[in-house]
C-alpha cells in the first residue's frame, strides 16, 4: 500500500488539475500544508520595524534597527551590537597592573583592553566587502570615537 501520485487531468479547457478538485480549485492537500493557524508570540519578543528614514540618517541609530528589521537583518544587528561592545572594550585603557605588557605591534598607539581579531572566509574577498576590509588593514583596524582627535 505505498503512496499514489494524484493523476493530473487535462479537460477540454487545456487546464491542468488535480482528480477530485474542482478545475481552478486548489488541492485540498496543498491548502492543509499552506494554510495553518498561527501561534501567539512570546510577550518577551521583539516587534518586527525596520528603520525611518523620513528621521534622517542616524548610522548608529540605522545600525541598531537592524536587530528589528527581520531575521537576517536581526542576526546582522547582533553582530552590530557585538561589535560596539568590542570597541568600548578596545576603548578602555589598561589597568595601570596589565600596562607591563610587550607591545608587539607596530603602530605607536598605546595598548589596550582588547584585541579584535578580523576572520573572513575567501568569498568576502571577491565581494563588495574586500575594500572595507583593505581599509581596515591599512588602518590597522584603529577604531576611534566619533569627534576624536
Amino acid at each position: 500500500a505505498g503512496l499514489r501520485a494524484p493523476r493530473l487531468l487535462r479537460p477540454e479547457s487545456g487546464r491542468e488539475h488535480m482528480e477530485g478538485t474542482p478545475p481552478g480549485a486548489a488541492p485540498s492537500s496543498a491548502l492543509a500544508a499552506v494554510l495553518k493557524h498561527s501561534s501567539a508570540l512570546p510577550p518577551e519578543s521583539a516587534q518586527v520595524q525596520g528603520y525611518d528614514f523620513n528621521r534622517g540618517v542616524d548610522y548608529h541609530a540605522l545600525l541598531d534597527a537592524y536587530r528589528t528589521t527581520g531575521f537576517q537583518a536581526t542576526n546582522f544587528g547582533r553582530a552590530v551590537q557585538q561589535v560596539n561592545a568590542m570597541i568600548e572594550k578596545k576603548l578602555e585603557p589598561l589597568a595601570v597592573d596589565e600596562d607591563h605588557h610587550a607591545d608587539l605591534t607596530q603602530s605607536r598607539r598605546p595598548l589596550t583592553g582588547c584585541t579584535i581579531f578580523l576572520g573572513y572566509t575567501s568569498n568576502l574577498i571577491s565581494s563588495g566587502i574586500r575594500e572595507t576590509i583593505r581599509y581596515l588593514v591599512q588602518h590597522n583596524m584603529d577604531w576611534k570615537p566619533a569627534g576624536a582627535e
